[in-house]
């Protein structure tokens, strides 16, 4: 698994505590608040490109097509 698709896995897994546990916890007299869910989507936007484009590379199908000829 690569780094992309490891992040990827992370913000998913935390955007999924977020939907399950809510935006703020509270225990006692301490409040934690998560990441914001606005943030975490365009993380995941972001991170699902990467994991495209390493997919793409790996096919054969990468972004740089140039190809340069002898002469």
């Amino acid at each position: 698994m690569t780094d992309a698709q490891m992040r990827l896995e992370q913000v998913r897994a935390a955007i999924s505590d977020v939907l399950k546990k809510g935006q703020r916890l509270k225990r006692g007299d301490r409040e934690i608040y998560r990441a914001e869910l606005d943030s975490l989507r365009l993380l995941e936007q972001q991170y699902a490109k990467e994991v495209a484009l390493e997919q793409a590379s790996l096919q054969g199908r990468g972004r740089n097509r140039i190809s340069y000829m002898v002469i």
